[in-house]
């Protein structure tokens, strides 16, 4: 059986279970809608009895008012009533689920109200001819026994048709239950065998492939059996499959089985090939590396000459920049030693100045500080002078006192007594004055005082930092001569450095002519033995590759198992 057939197979047997579920579940839908049908209809049955009851009810009140205020507007509603009971005779009737039993109790209760509307008709026409004693009796007698029959016998129907109702219900309730176990088994059925033949079919499809892949695999990397063929014991395309797999591979054992042959000779021809280039390599370098040598010295003593003449070249520009530089410092040196002299002078100078600013200040200070006891004694002077004004006062206060108990005897004296106290006072305000111009003269003194040891510390220190400058000075002046001395040496020297340099580039530009030549003989031999050596070099190079691709591929070769 191929694959084809399989599928279709499962397949035809996975829809007939689906179609078979189909068709359960719709008898279940429409025998579900025929039921609910049915107990709708017995709804609309109790729903009519109902109304039939209330209507006739209504008919008893009408006619009840009827008789107690004869009003024509009443009976009018009693005949529309009547139509209206009638209309729902006929439509309880027509209820295709309604039972001989059913029916007849429907006929008893519509005979049943013919008599009471009858009694009804009878009792309203005896009222209009003012027998109302008559038709009362009636309503209260013959047509109320109809009523009560009507409502007896509607009430037992409604009773039937609840029950019937009531066990439709259960009778659907059980009827869905087993429906839907049904429907359920024939699903899980379905299912099972759906995944059943999935796996069955699956194994049977992927057991062949994977025996396939898992021999490809191998083949791929390299270390496949390809003296083994396959079996598969199916019928199909995988038979066909396999079948053309095992002809891939009897092909590819002749292809590896002829390549691992010339392989082999492929690695003997070049091993002798490359044996062959290795000796003449060894040969030519030796050659090169005697070459190479006597041109490396040549082109090392070439370079060491070169260095050698350019570092005397150099020195001796070097030695002449000296010169010129020794020259210049000389001058500098003797322009140096002369403004150190004239800055020596005038450092003693500046010095002696400073000496005469400090001694200055240190007058102008104990001034200062003479002028500041002199303010306070003067202070003390005018605390003194108003003292004795207050004391003044105080006696010219008294002789007043004094002058107005003597009475017109001491008139006189108390206007001297008067003017004595005015005196005083004068002179109290002329000693608070004078007070006041000491204490701000004190003020004005202290900031003195204060300023004078400031510029006295600034002198001080002046003092100190010139005498320093004055000692750097003399040292530089000793400096200078010094250095004038050494660079007098200096020149001379430099002069018989220079000649000797210029001598000794002469000789090495000689030595450097000689050893050119002999680096280019070297150079023109060790360029034709290079090429020859790269040429065997390339060849050895092929070789070896060549050796290494037929070791290569006879070790893939290898990997397989042909026989």
């Amino acid at each position: 059986m191929n694959i084809r057939t399989k599928l279709l197979g499962s397949f035809a047997i996975v829809i007939v279970l689906m179609v078979a579920l189909g068709l359960l579940t719709y008898t279940h839908m429409t025998h579900t809608k025929s039921a609910y049908t049915e107990m709708l209809q017995d709804g609309d049955i109790r729903y009519q009895l109902k109304s039939l009851q209330n209507t006739i009810t209504g008919m008893s009140n009408d006619e009840r008012a009827f008789l107690l205020s004869k009003d024509k507007q009443v009976e009018s509603q009693i005949a529309d009533k009547y139509k209206a009971v009638e209309a729902l005779f006929a439509k309880i009737l027509t209820n295709p689920t309604l039972d001989q039993e059913n029916k007849e109790a429907i006929e008893q209760i519509k005979g049943t109200f013919e008599k009471f509307y009858q009694s009804s008709t009878q009792s309203m026409t005896l009222m209009n001819t003012g027998k109302s004693k008559e038709a009362l009796a009636l309503h209260f007698g013959e047509e109320r026994s109809a009523r009560k029959d009507i409502e007896t016998i509607n009430d037992a129907l409604l009773a039937s048709i609840d029950s019937e109702m009531a066990a439709d219900v259960i009778d659907r309730d059980q009827e869905e239950k087993t429906q839907n176990l049904w429907m359920l088994s024939l699903f899980a059925a379905a299912l099972l065998a759906a995944i059943i033949l999935g796996l069955l079919l699956t194994r049977s499809i992927t057991r062949p492939l994977k025996v396939i892949n898992k021999q490809l695999r191998e083949i791929a990397d390299g270390r496949g059996d390809l003296s083994r063929d396959l079996d598969i014991r199916t019928q199909g395309e995988l038979a066909e499959l396999a079948a053309s797999f095992n002809l891939m591979i009897a092909n590819l054992r002749s292809i590896l089985t002829r390549a691992m042959g010339t392989a082999k000779q492929v690695s003997f021809s070049s091993e002798q090939l490359s044996e062959s280039a290795e000796q003449t390599t060894r040969a030519t370098e030796n050659i090169v590396e005697a070459t190479q040598f006597i041109a490396i010295r040549a082109e090392r003593e070439q370079e060491q000459l070169a260095s050698a003449i350019d570092a005397i070249t150099r020195m001796s520009e070097g030695i002449g920049s000296v010169s010129e530089v020794n020259e210049e410092v000389a001058k500098l040196a003797a322009a140096a030693s002369e403004s150190s002299t004239q800055g020596t002078h005038s450092i003693k100078e500046v010095l002696h100045e400073m000496k005469e600013i400090h001694e200055h200040v240190q007058d102008a200070s104990g001034v200062i500080e003479s002028l500041e006891k002199q303010s306070q004694e003067i202070g003390g002077i005018t605390s003194m002078i108003s003292e004795v004004a207050n004391r003044t006062n105080l006696l010219a206060l008294n002789a007043s006192i004094e002058a107005s108990r003597a009475g017109e005897h001491g008139r006189g004296f108390a206007v001297v007594a008067l003017e004595i106290r005015k005196l005083a006072e004068q002179s109290k305000v002329s000693a608070q004055q004078i007070t006041e111009l000491i204490q701000e003269i004190l003020s004005r003194v202290n900031q003195a005082v204060v300023s004078m040891n400031n510029v006295s510390k600034k002198a001080s220190s002046g003092l100190v930092k010139t005498t320093q400058v004055d000692r750097l000075f003399q040292s530089i002046e000793i400096s200078i001569e010094a250095v004038s001395a050494r660079v007098q040496n200096t020149s001379e020297t430099t002069s018989e450095l220079a000649e000797s340099s210029r001598s000794i580039v002469r000789m090495a530009e000689t030595v450097a002519a000689a050893s050119n030549e002999v680096a280019a003989s070297c150079q023109n031999n060790s360029a034709a033995t290079e090429e020859q050596l790269a040429t065997m070099e390339e060849i050895s190079s092929a070789s070896l590759e060549l050796t290494k691709l037929a070791d290569d591929l006879h070790a893939v070769l290898n990997g397989f198992k042909l026989s």
